[in-house]
């Protein structure tokens, strides 16, 4: 008794295990996402470039360290009556213009925050790519299991109609054409497996190969109402859009550094303090020097600033318009999806499911031919495929336009 009650906590251990594990390997869209945003190169690269941008806005703040200066020599007068030590040292501090410094770490912390938001664009894109896998790997389960029930179908008739050959009720032409659709059945399901196989890989590569061998995915291809206004959305779009933040941070860094340069024109103070052993004394004092921007005024530096500073403003003008465009167009492309699916749901796909039924049965029953049943089963197969792919292209869309504004529509 005590054998069989340890054997059976022992099988319940390792069910539960298993059962652990499998639940480990299955993989929900928003789980994906944050695999990818954890362990993308791309995402760890544009983190880098932030971190860096970062730190040099932390050096620009830094204050530029004193000058020391020391030195020892011998001193002889003329005449050579007198020979003694000398020596001295100095210490001297720039003092920066308050202005230029203030928009010299200004256009460090733009360029900051223009990479920040470089990295959120990066994020959005990966987003919008592993949501496309993910759809697209659910369309080829659907595929899978059509062509699977598909392949099942024929080959329960083909044996059925074998059988009634063999007993000469039909001719074997029929059993061999049956038999030549079910090698096109098994075909096109190893097809739809390779297609399947290859998207994993493909949505692996964007996680950074983090999911181990024979993962699967939790969801399945569906559509809701959503509400579409074009204006709200194009506001919204111009307001969040991460490109567009990021050229706009891009021009006020520029804009901080014409700012700078023009502050430039006013020289920076360096203080000076010395103490000097001399031949015949010692002198002791400070003194002030700054530099005379007598034969450099920064005009070229300074042109070449602000024609930099129009460039990007024209390509902000440039890059909303394409926002804008972006964004009409996917919510057309969106409407265009929901409505093939009202289609589906008008009763086409019940209606064609139905068909099938009937010419199944009168198949086997010998009152339709064979030629005829295998029309109704591609159509139907068509149907059906074409609804799945109906519903791929609906969530693509979505995601295509969430993308183009910036953030999730909900």
């Amino acid at each position: 008794m005590k054998f069989i009650s340890l054997w059976l906590i022992v099988a319940l251990f390792v069910f539960s295990l298993v059962t652990y594990s499998q639940e480990q390997n299955v993989f929900s869209l928003d789980q994906l996402i944050s695999l990818g945003l954890e362990n993308s190169p791309l995402i760890h690269a544009e983190k880098q470039r932030m971190e860096a941008a970062q730190a040099a806005y932390s050096a620009s703040r830094s204050f530029q360290n004193p000058v020391f200066d020391y030195n020892r020599g011998t001193a002889k007068s003329y005449d050579g009556a007198v020979t003694r030590t000398t020596s001295g040292f100095s210490v001297s501090q720039q003092i920066e213009n308050p202005f230029k410094r203030q928009f010299r770490i200004e256009s460090w912390k733009k360029r900051w925050k223009a990479v920040e938001f470089s990295y959120e664009k990066v994020c959005n894109e990966l987003k919008f790519n592993i949501k496309i896998q993910f759809y697209r790997i659910l369309l080829l389960d659907q595929k899978r299991k059509i062509a699977k029930e598909n392949l099942q179908t024929i080959e329960e008739i083909h044996q059925l109609i074998k059988m009634r050959a063999d007993l000469g009720e039909v001719k074997e032409l029929e059993a061999i054409k049956l038999y030549v659709e079910t090698l096109k059945a098994q075909k096109d399901l190893n097809q739809i497996i390779t297609e399947k196989q290859l998207a994993e890989e493909s949505l692996n590569r964007l996680l950074g190969n983090v999911l181990s061998p024979n993962f699967h995915l939790s969801g399945s291809l569906n559509h809701s109402t959503i509400p579409i206004n074009e204006e709200s959305l194009i506001q919204q779009a111009l307001s969040v859009q991460p490109v567009l933040k990021e050229k706009t941070m891009e021009i006020e860094e520029v804009e901080s550094i014409i700012r700078f340069m023009k502050w430039q024109r006013l020289p920076d103070l360096n203080l000076t303090g010395f103490s000097q052993r001399a031949l015949d004394g010692k002198n002791t004092g400070f003194g002030v020097s700054f530099e005379i921007p007598l034969w450099n005024w920064k005009s070229p530096e300074i042109k070449e600033a602000m024609k930099k500073s129009q460039q990007k403003s024209l390509e902000l003008e440039a890059l909303e318009m394409e926002v804008i465009t972006e964004v009409k167009s996917r919510i057309r492309q969106l409407h265009l999806s929901t409505n093939t699916l009202e289609l589906f749901s008008s009763g086409l796909l019940s209606q064609a499911e139905e068909s099938l039924k009937i010419a199944e049965v009168s198949y086997k029953e010998g009152e339709v031919s064979l030629i005829d049943f295998l029309d109704s089963q591609r159509t139907y197969n068509s149907i059906l495929l074409d609804f799945q792919e109906a519903l791929f292209l609906w969530n693509s869309d979505k995601a295509a336009l969430e993308r183009a504004v910036g953030e999730e529509i909900i």
